[in-house]
């Protein structure tokens, strides 16, 4: 059942809920808002980043069966970010996978996304179209990483993505560069409580008004910074799945643009989808009524009500 979050209807457990529930299982930073939980469930490093370090929290090793009640419970690696899980949950004789958002070929220190076989799955699709398609990040990174070292030893550059948890992986990447990466409050507090579950995170530094630098970003960061910078050059770059279409790169108006996601392609989505098995598939995002039409009546797309036009 949707209602701003995905209840496990027969439990107690919703997922990635925006509005406050009593139990909730949050399948990476950044999903579950600042509604003030009783009971979190996720892993060490999600609930360190969310600053969740209450007794009642409940920080669940990948991989560790668990029990509930009469549930029995398990996390894994989804691949879709630093901390982020799937959560597989056992009653009665049917399983259930929820997984948010899923990467099976991620990079890094971000393990890729695992399967297991459920009776029924619930997973986002923020990418579905035929035309997504992504290189492998092992490809990407070099290319990446060269071009910042290119424009660092010109003046300030400008690595621009879509969320924080996004931004962590990339400061580690660019860090085991060697290269030192500045960043605005909210990122590099973000970063001080991951660093205690994820050592590899590094310390971000301050921004410094007319001093070169190497800034990591989101988006909605950008005109903030470019205006803190104050710099005579500053070279930006992106790092998107959204920048496999060549309308957004020009509507993102950067120098460089590197298709990167930390979700699954429409490929890697529908294998991973097929590999569980399911019965029941349950989809939500942005393209969950692309994924959903590819699969045939077994798929239902899972989220708010679409607004009908009056005109």
């Amino acid at each position: 059942m949707w209602r701003d979050g995905v209840q496990l209807t027969g439990t107690p457990i919703w997922c990635d809920a925006r509005r406050r529930r009593d139990v909730c299982f949050a399948s990476a930073y950044g999903r579950v808002g600042r509604a003030g939980h009783g009971q979190l469930i996720a892993t060490p490093a999600t609930l360190a980043m969310l600053g969740a370090t209450g007794p009642g929290h409940l920080g669940v090793p990948l991989r560790r069966r668990f029990s509930l009640g009469q549930l029995q419970l398990e996390l894994l690696p989804s691949g879709a970010g630093l901390g982020a899980a799937a959560l597989r949950v056992e009653a009665e004789g049917r399983a259930t996978l929820y997984a948010g958002a899923v990467s099976t070929r991620s990079f890094g220190t971000v393990e890729p996304g695992e399967v297991r076989a459920a009776d029924c799955v619930v997973v986002a699709a923020p990418y579905g179209l035929v035309e997504h398609v992504f290189p492998d990040p092992a490809i990407v990174a070099p290319r990446l990483i060269s071009w910042v070292q290119e424009q660092a030893a010109r003046g300030s550059v400008l690595v621009l993505v879509s969320t924080e948890l996004r931004a962590l992986e990339m400061a580690v990447l660019l860090d085991a560069a060697g290269l030192a990466v500045c960043a605005p409050p909210a990122l590099r507090n973000l970063a001080r409580r991951a660093r205690g579950a994820v050592p590899s995170v590094p310390e971000l530094r301050n921004l410094a008004r007319d001093r070169p630098a190497v800034v990591l970003a989101t988006t909605e960061m950008r005109a903030s910074i470019a205006r803190r910078l104050g710099a005579a050059r500053l070279a930006t770059a992106w790092v998107s799945g959204d920048a496999v279409d060549e309308a957004a790169r020009a509507r993102a108006a950067v120098d460089e643009s590197f298709v990167w996601s930390s979700c699954a392609d429409r490929a890697q989505l529908l294998s991973w989808i097929e590999a569980t098995c399911a019965r029941e598939i349950y989809v939500t995002g942005r393209h969950a009524a692309e994924i959903a039409a590819h699969l045939g009546p077994r798929a239902a797309v899972l989220g708010p009500p679409l607004q009908m036009p009056l005109f």
